[in-house]
């Protein structure tokens, strides 16, 4: 059983497993957050240990959505977007519950908590590294230029896979941004965001158990974006339920 260790003095977060039960996958972390939201800070802050803290590091895979319906009272998050909320709603659906929340921390699509309750967010991704899952993922950089990315995925279900169709989704996230709020609950504040979602896209489908695809995708990087702070991800999904079937640990664009 994989142990997880939380040092609050510290603020560190370390994990130990038996090399027996190595994860095949790395845990999908998904949080729904905002800039116009005063909860949300303490959960970016958390997203961000975790992704960066040792041994857990490439054993996560953080996304940081920011949500569009914080922005009518007077702060109009710069990383929000339409998409994200909707994203959010669908597993509203998944998960069986009726409502939308930040901040919303979803593990692995199978289930959710409040995104800065890091005891219950070290306990959801101990459950998660234990468990099985049913695809392998690797990615691999083929090319970069200053406004492209050319990413290689081989993705492959295993027999234990439910059936198809599996989406397998590139996400492209920036790191290190720093914003100065100038109004709304934060006002006056200067938040730093980590695992930024810039770009979430669809590079292809498994059809279900024991399939496979080897892919190229072109992602575009914008120009405003840091490439030393740019990572890509890739996961496969399960549409229906919105299970995280498996994933590929982040890849630096700098690389």
């Amino acid at each position: 059983m994989a142990r997880l260790v939380l040092s609050l003095a510290l603020a560190a977060v370390a994990v130990s497993l038996p090399a027996a039960q190595e994860p095949a996958s790395p845990v999908v972390l998904e949080l729904f957050t905002s800039q116009g939201c005063s909860s949300c800070p303490p959960a970016d802050r958390l997203l961000s240990t975790l992704g960066s803290s040792g041994e857990l590091a490439d054993r996560v895979v953080p996304l940081a959505f920011h949500v569009d319906y914080w922005n009518y009272i007077g702060w109009t998050d710069p990383f929000s977007s339409a998409e994200w909320t909707e994203r959010q709603h669908r597993y509203a659906a998944t998960l069986g519950s009726n409502r939308v929340y930040t901040p919303e921390l979803v593990v692995d699509g199978r289930t959710d908590l409040v995104g800065s309750d890091r005891r219950r967010a070290l306990e959801e991704i101990e459950r998660a590294l234990a468990a099985p899952r049913p695809a392998t993922v690797a990615l691999s950089s083929i090319a970069g230029g200053p406004a492209e990315w050319t990413l290689e995925i081989e993705a492959s279900l295993d027999g234990s896979a439910p059936p198809g169709p599996h989406r397998l989704l590139v996400a492209v996230t920036e790191s290190g941004l720093e914003t100065p709020v100038e109004r709304g609950e934060n006002g006056g504040k200067r938040l730093h965001n980590d695992h930024v979602v810039r770009l979430l896209t669809t590079a292809g489908e498994l059809d279900g158990p024991d399939s496979a695809l080897q892919t190229r995708v072109a992602v575009p990087l914008a120009p405003e974006w840091d490439r030393e702070h740019i990572r890509a991800v890739a996961f496969v999904q399960d549409p229906a339920t919105g299970h995280v079937l498996g994933a590929a640990v982040p890849l630096a664009a700098t690389r």
